[in-house]
């Protein structure tokens, strides 16, 4: 069982302990449903499960302890545990990756169909590849016709959510970008001022998609900051400068 335990956390991503935990209420869990009656699992010492029922008799509760290989086929045991361990490994990444929402990222561009949403290869962590969505309303009208998200191209977009979701019974996570936010705008401007990004204060006011951005800053931003923003979301960057942000 140590084996197999340290077989399975590798491949979920997962701990030694979590592993061991996720075991316990899996099969918690399912007992418990089978039987209608609280059942506890419990992996004791030499690796062995330990399953025992707790109900009343007589108005007193009573413990009785089961045979699992009597309750659960091989066939049985693996898939409650595979499932189990695949949608906590998610649970897991999505976690891990929540703090990421609402940030810039940069992706290449893997599928895009007529009336469907782009499947964008990026990267949330440094060299960890993964697919990620837009939906076709999350792009602006201006650009869905106009050839710039062809499989091989590179776009930003604004990191909307991330999310665990089932696709066919699997776990999977789910992390949708978008074209139209005004934060893409402020993140951008961030991106193409690089270290000086610090030294300056501005906010987008309001997005009209496809047509402008309005910032509002306390200093004149550069003009090849400016032009670069324009260019990658092909509206006009309208800047006006301010004593403070609202």
């Amino acid at each position: 069982m140590q084996s197999i335990i340290l077989s399975l956390a590798s491949r979920y991503a997962l701990s030694t302990a979590e592993v061991i935990q996720e075991i316990e209420s899996a099969f918690a869990r399912q007992l418990s449903q089978w039987y209608r009656q609280e059942v506890m699992v419990f992996l004791r010492e030499g690796m062995q499960l330990e399953v025992v029922t707790y109900g009343p008799r007589n108005g007193l509760p009573v413990q009785h302890i089961l045979d699992l290989p009597a309750v659960l086929s091989r066939n049985q045991f693996t898939t409650i545990l595979e499932n189990h361990l695949a949608m906590a490994a998610v649970i897991k990444q999505v976690r891990l990756l929540k703090g990421f929402e609402r940030r810039l990222l940069w992706g290449e561009v893997v599928r895009n169909r007529a009336g469907d949403h782009l499947l964008v290869e990026t990267e949330i962590i440094p060299d960890e590849p993964i697919i990620a969505i837009c939906p076709v309303n999350r792009i602006g009208l201006h650009e869905r016709h106009t050839g710039r998200f062809q499989p091989g191209q590179r776009r930003a977009f604004h990191l909307r959510r991330i999310e665990p979701v089932l696709v066919n019974g699997t776990p999977r996570t789910k992390v949708i970008l978008d074209r139209v936010s005004k934060t893409l705008t402020e993140n951008l401007l961030r991106y193409y001022l690089g270290d000086a990004a610090h030294r300056f204060h501005f906010r987008c006011l309001t997005r009209y998609v496809g047509h402008k951005s309005v910032v509002l800053t306390t200093r004149r931003l550069p003009h090849q900051v400016i032009i670069a923003v324009d260019r990658e979301l092909q509206e006009r960057i309208e800047v006006r400068i301010v004593k403070a942000l609202p």
